[in-house]
C-alpha cells in the first residue's frame, strides 16, 4: 500500500507534462507485471477482511473507542449508554478539589450542575469509522485497532449552578479592595490610612477549568483563578491634600451672626473632611452642615420690629429703636462655611438677609417731638364752681400711642378714657354732692320722715372725658366741664304715697343668748339703728348707710370681732362693735328667704356654726360687714316686690329676729340642700395670742377648731303664676379655723 501511495503521488505530480517516455526494458516490464499482480491479490484480500470486520460490528461501536477512559469497543449503543452512565454517575458523586492559595474546597461535578448526555456521547462513538469513503473508514478502523481512540463526552451544565457553587466559597478566597482614607489621630492631626489591594475571583476562567476537568472525568485539582483588585483611591492620591485638611481642623470653627457666636469643636469638623482622590483637593461634606445651620437659624431669624415710643426714666418720650427682619440664608451660609474651611479659615459669618421695619427710627423721633409738644402746655379745666388742671404728668399718664404701619405719619397720640375719667374723678370727689332721697322709718307703728331729701350735684365725667380727648387731639389748652344737678327720686311730699302691707315677706333668726355683755350690747344697739327703715319699690337698702358709723360715740363697745391678723389672714380679737355681723347675717337670711335680689354680700373667712345652725340658717348663709369712715364692707339688697317694705330687727335677749314687712307678692322660694365640697380637717391644737385689750393675766377662748369647706346654695324664686323670676347661687369658701385663746397683756381694771 505504501508503494501504491508513492506511485500515485508521482503520477499525480507528472500530469500535464509533455515529455516522451522511454520504452521500458523487457525485464522491467515483467517485474512490474508481477508486482501489479501481487498488489492486486493483497488489495483483494484486505478488502475481503475489512468487509468481514465491518460486518461483524454492524450495530456496534468499533474496537478501540473510549469515552473518558471507558472502553466502548464492540458494545451496542444501549450497552455503551449503560456503561458510560454508570461511570459518570460514580464520577459525578466524587468530589473535586478546588485550590486557592492555602485553601482547598470540595465540590462534586453533580453539585457543579454537570449532566452527561449519554445518548449524544454514544452517537458520537457510533459515528466513528462510519463517515467518509471506504478508505477513510478503513483508516479509522485501523486507528482503533492499533491504538485507543478517545471520544469527548457530551457534558451539559445547569445554568448558574457552577457559578453559585463557586460563589459559595468565594468569601474565603476573595478580598475587597480597601480605599485609602483620611483619618485623624488622637491629637486631631490628619493622617492617611493606606489603601489595600483586593483579590478578585475570575469566575469565567475558573468555571472553564472546572468544565475541562469534568469533560475528561478527571479528578485533578482545579485552581481557583484570581486576580489582584487594586483600590480605587490610593494613599498617593490623597497625600497632597493633607496640609489643607490640617488647616481646616487645627482650631474650632467660629460661626457668627449679629451678636451671636457659636463654636464648633474641631473634633466635630473631622467627619466632614476628606480629600478628592482625582484632584487631591480638600473636600467638605455639605450634608451635615445644612442641619447645623438650620439649628442655629432660629436664634437669628426674626420678624421686623417697628420703631416705637416709650417713656424714659426722666418721664420724657423716647424712641424705641426699630429692629430689621433677619433671615439666615441656609444654603449660602453652608457655602460660606465650606469655602472658609477649604481656605483654612476658622471664623465664618453666616449669611443673613435683613429687611428694614416699616416704621423707622426717624419716624419715631419726629413723633416724639410732636407728642412732647402736645403734652407740654397741659389742659386747663373749669366748671361752674371750680377749676383744675391736667398737667403734663396727668396727660402722660393717660397717653395712648397707636401705630399705623405704612402711613406717612404712623404714630397717633390719644388719651385713655378710663385714666382721664379717674383724673377728672379726683376733682369730682371734692366737688360732687350726692343726692339724698327722703327716707322714712317706722316708729311706734307710725311712718315718720327720718332723713329729708336734698339735691346733689356732679361733674359730667363722660362729657368731660370726651371734651378733654378732643382738646388734646386738636391742641386746645382749655376745657369747660359740665355740671349736672341731681334731683332726689323721693321727697317729703311723697310720704302720702307710702302704703305698707302687714305681711312678713321673709324672716331670719339667730341665737345670741350666750354672748358676752359687750357683744350683746353691740347686737342690740345695731338692731335699734337698723329697725324700722323703709325701702321704696326698686330701692336699694344699705346696711352701712342705715346703721351709721360704728363708734363708741354711737353707743358701741369693744367686743370680739374678726379682724385682719396682719399676715394675710384673719383672727378673732377685741374690736369696737364686735358682734354687728350677727345682725347683718340675720337680716341677710330674712332677705334670702324673702326671695329678694342680693346686691352685695361678703362671707366670713371661716365658718361660724351658730350662723349656719340657727332657725333660718344654712352653712354659707352668713354676711360679714365692716364699716369704717373711709371704706366699707356692706350688705345690700334690692326691693323688687313693687311695694314699700320695712326692715324690722327684734332682739329679745336670746334670739335676734329680722323681718321684712310689706305686701306679700305671692312668691315661692325653692332652696335645695347646700352642696358642700373640698372639706379640710381642722387643727385641734390650742393657739395663744397676746391681746392688749384684755387685762393682764386673763385668758379668753375666742375661736374653736372648725373644718374648712366650700359650699354652694342654689335659690330659685317663682312668682304667683309659677314663672321663674330669680335664680342665683350663694357661694362661700371657708378656711379651717383653729382653737384660739387670747392672753391679756393690758392693764388691770
Amino acid at each position: 500500500m505504501n508503494v501504491s501511495h508513492r506511485l500515485g503521488s508521482a503520477a499525480a505530480g507528472m500530469r500535464g507534462v509533455a515529455l516522451p517516455l522511454p520504452a521500458p526494458s523487457r525485464e522491467l516490464a515483467r517485474r512490474l507485471t508481477v508486482a501489479c499482480a501481487v498488489l492486486t491479490l493483497f488489495v483483494l484480500a484486505g478488502a475481503a477482511g475489512l468487509g468481514l470486520y465491518a460486518g461483524s460490528h454492524a450495530g456496534r461501536i468499533y474496537e478501540g473507542i473510549q469515552v473518558a477512559g471507558v472502553d466502548l469497543g464492540g458494545l451496542t449503543p444501549d450497552e455503551a449508554r449503560a456503561e458510560i452512565d454508570r461511570a459518570f454517575t460514580a464520577y459525578a458523586a466524587s468530589p473535586l478539589t478546588l485550590t486557592a492559595a492555602n485553601h482547598d474546597f470540595q465540590l462534586t461535578p453533580a453539585k457543579a450542575g454537570a449532566h452527561l448526555d449519554s445518548a449524544a456521547t454514544v452517537a458520537a462513538a457510533m459515528r466513528w469509522g462510519r463517515v467518509g469513503s471506504i478508505w477513510e473508514q478503513s483508516r479509522a478502523w485501523a486507528r482503533g485497532l492499533i491504538g485507543a481512540v478517545t471520544i469527548d463526552p457530551v457534558i451539559n451544565f445547569a445554568p448558574g449552578a457552577a457559578h453559585d457553587s463557586i460563589a459559595a466559597i468565594a468569601p474565603d478566597v476573595v478580598r475587597p479592595a480597601v480605599n485609602a482614607t483620611l483619618a485623624f489621630d488622637k491629637s486631631g492631626a490628619p493622617k492617611i490610612v493606606p489603601d489595600v489591594t483586593g483579590i478578585r475571583l475570575d469566575y469565567a476562567a475558573t468555571e472553564s477549568a472546572l468544565a475541562q476537568r469534568i469533560e475528561r472525568f478527571s479528578s485533578d485539582p482545579v485552581p481557583l483563578i484570581t486576580h489582584d483588585d487594586p483600590a480605587g483611591v490610593t494613599a498617593a492620591s490623597l497625600a497632597p491634600g493633607l496640609p489643607e485638611a490640617k488647616a481646616a481642623v487645627d482650631a474650632p470653627l467660629t460661626l457668627a451672626a449679629d451678636d451671636a457666636v457659636w463654636h464648633v469643636p474641631a473634633a466635630s469638623l473631622q467627619p466632614l473632611i476628606s480629600v478628592d482622590p482625582a484632584t487631591s483637593a480638600l473636600r467638605i461634606d455639605r450634608r451635615p452642615l445644612t442641619p447645623l445651620v438650620q439649628g442655629l437659624a432660629p436664634d437669628i431669624d426674626r420678624d421686623a420690629v417697628d420703631a416705637g415710643i416709650t417713656v424714659d426714666d426722666n418721664g420724657r418720650l423716647a424712641v424705641v429703636p426699630s429692629v430689621p427682619a433677619a433671615k439666615v440664608d441656609v444654603e449660602a451660609s453652608v457655602s460660606a462655611i465650606v469655602a472658609g474651611l477649604t481656605a483654612g479659615k476658622n471664623a465664618v459669618d453666616l449669611v443673613v438677609h435683613y429687611t428694614p421695619a416699616k416704621i423707622s427710627d426717624a419716624m419715631a423721633s419726629a413723633a416724639v417731638s410732636r407728642g412732647e409738644k402736645m403734652m407740654q402746655p397741659g389742659i386747663a379745666l373749669s366748671w361752674q364752681g371750680g377749676k383744675g388742671t391736667l398737667d403734663r404728668g396727668d396727660l402722660l399718664k393717660a397717653l395712648t400711642i397707636h401705630t399705623k404701619p405704612g402711613a406717612k405719619d404712623p404714630f397717633m397720640f390719644g388719651l385713655d378714657p378710663d385714666i382721664v375719667h379717674d383724673e377728672l374723678g379726683a376733682y369730682a370727689a371734692d366737688f360732687d354732692i350726692p343726692v339724698q332721697d327722703a327716707r322714712w322709718r317706722l316708729v311706734g307703728g307710725q311712718i315718720q320722715l327720718a332723713v329729708p331729701e336734698s339735691k346733689g350735684r356732679e361733674l359730667d365725667l363722660d362729657h368731660g372725658v370726651t371734651a378733654v380727648q378732643s382738646a388734646f387731639g386738636n391742641g386746645k389748652p382749655a376745657v369747660t366741664l359740665q355740671v349736672r344737678t341731681l334731683n332726689p327720686t323721693w321727697t317729703a311730699k311723697d310720704a302720702a304715697k307710702i302704703t305698707l302691707g302687714g305681711d312678713v315677706l321673709g324672716e331670719g333668726g339667730t341665737y345670741y343668748g350666750d354672748s358676752s355683755d359687750a357683744r350683746r350690747n353691740n347686737i342690740e344697739i345695731a338692731s335699734s339703728y337698723l329697725s324700722g327703715w323703709l325701702v321704696p319699690p326698686d330701692g336699694i337698702f344699705s346696711y352701712a348707710d342705715s346703721i351709721g358709723l360704728i363708734t363708741e360715740q354711737n353707743g358701741f363697745v369693744t367686743g370680739l370681732g374678726i379682724v385682719d391678723n396682719g399676715n394675710g389672714g384673719f383672727t378673732t380679737a377685741p374690736v369696737v362693735g364686735g358682734g354687728i355681723c350677727q345682725v347683718s347675717t340675720t337680716l341677710f337670711q330674712a332677705v334670702f328667704w324673702a326671695g329678694l335680689p342680693i346686691v352685695e354680700r361678703h362671707q366670713h373667712p371661716y365658718y361660724i356654726r351658730s350662723y349656719g345652725e340657727a332657725v333660718t340658717g344654712l352653712p354659707g348663709l352668713d354676711a360679714m360687714v365692716n364699716i369704717e369712715p373711709d371704706w366699707r364692707v356692706d350688705m345690700r339688697f334690692k326691693n323688687s316686690t313693687g311695694h314699700w317694705l320695712a326692715v324690722v330687727l327684734i332682739p329679745d335677749g336670746n334670739m335676734l329676729y329680722a323681718r321684712l314687712i310689706g305686701a306679700n307678692p305671692g312668691w315661692k322660694v325653692v332652696v335645695p340642700d347646700p352642696v358642700i365640697s373640698n372639706e379640710v380637717p381642722a387643727d385641734d391644737q390650742m393657739y395663744y395670742t397676746d391681746s392688749p385689750e384684755l387685762p393682764l393675766g386673763t385668758e379668753r377662748v375666742v375661736e374653736s377648731a372648725q373644718e374648712g369647706f366650700d359650699v354652694s346654695i342654689d335659690r330659685q324664686v317663682y312668682d304667683s303664676s309659677g314663672k321663674l323670676i330669680l335664680e342665683d347661687d350663694t357661694v362661700s369658701s371657708f378656711a379651717p379655723s383653729r382653737n384660739t385663746t387670747l392672753r391679756g397683756t393690758g392693764t388691770d381694771g
